[in-house]
């Protein structure tokens, strides 16, 4: 299917209209003004990396727009607007890919602001988003939550479960956790966080290493999705399949019983561990012997 730039961009006009005072789709840049801080984040996805030719090109919109909008969820912050670049082969529909794109960014409320489109061998598409740290309850100031933040003695806590998400196709429908990320900004006891998209065992030692310290997981307590099939190795899948979009919270051990207890979502807690003096990545054995991390996540290869 031949990519017809200016149809797309006028199709996209007409739909994804600025909010009041920004400038979106049909100028060279589009502006806004922020009110307080900002984060900005560009994630991309590639055809035969992160989706098959075959798959459905709505649903791999959609998984653009949301796997972007989950690092602003990680941050805790409220998103603003989003740019999208669009490299589409003639085995694509661009339309229908931009469709699920903008049906997605619609339904997490990140306005459409502008991009670009270009003819290629294969399709990429690339999402930047920002976002805006959430004023808290009492109307102050809101913050925006770094993995550096954590601390000796914090215990790693993951929203939902894990594993699967390949098999199950699950890895075209993440589900940004907008509200409760912007929720835990506003715990003076969370310290640190960050989206799990590689699996725990790559994820939690970046943010152990972000923050100065070294990890301690706890293998066989990392929640397995229920679709992953029980005769499998299950344990790995959780581990190392990724894709599953969940945050990974550094929070203050004494206040763990006060977050569960206070948390108003549906989705799950469930602590994997905690943050240790000690550089590195470790885990317990069944023996609960500390002994090196031998799992290793999901790694991208060129």
């Amino acid at each position: 299917m031949t990519l017809d730039e200016n149809k797309l961009i006028r199709a996209l006009r007409e739909r994804a209209r600025a909010p009041d005072g920004m400038t979106g789709i049909g100028d060279d840049c589009c502006i806004w003004t922020p009110r307080g801080e900002t984060c900005l984040s560009v994630d991309a996805i590639a055809e035969n990396h992160h989706f098959r030719r075959g798959d459905d090109p709505r649903a791999v919109g959609r998984k653009a727009a949301a796997a972007a909008i989950s690092d602003l969820a990680a941050m805790g912050a409220r998103p603003v607007g989003a740019v999208v670049a669009i490299s589409c082969s003639a085995h694509w529909d661009a339309a229908a890919v931009m469709d699920g794109l903008a049906s997605e960014l619609e339904r997490l409320h990140c306005p459409l602001l502008g991009g670009d489109t270009t003819a290629a061998d294969s399709l990429v598409v690339s999402v930047t988003v920002w976002g805006e740290a959430v004023s808290g309850t009492q109307g102050t100031p809101g913050r925006l939550v770094r993995r550096s933040g954590g601390r000796t003695g914090d215990l790693l806590v993951v929203t939902g479960s894990f594993g699967g998400s390949l098999a199950s196709g699950r890895h075209l429908r993440p589900e940004p956790r907008l509200a409760e990320g912007q929720w835990l900004a506003q715990q003076h006891f969370v310290h640190a966080m960050m989206d799990i998209s590689d699996g725990p065992a790559a994820d939690a030692p970046k943010l152990a290493e972000a923050s100065g310290c070294g990890c301690l997981l706890l293998p066989d307590q990392i929640p397995v999705h229920a679709d992953v099939e029980s005769m499998s190795d299950t344990v790995t899948a959780a581990m190392c399949d990724g894709e599953d979009y969940e945050l990974l919270i550094a929070v203050e051990g004494s206040q763990w019983p006060t977050l569960q207890l206070a948390w108003p979502f549906p989705i799950p807690l469930s602590t994997i561990g905690w943050l240790v003096e000690e550089p590195g990545a470790w885990m317990e054995d069944r023996h609960q012997r500390r002994v090196p991390l031998s799992y290793r996540g999901y790694e991208h290869r060129g």
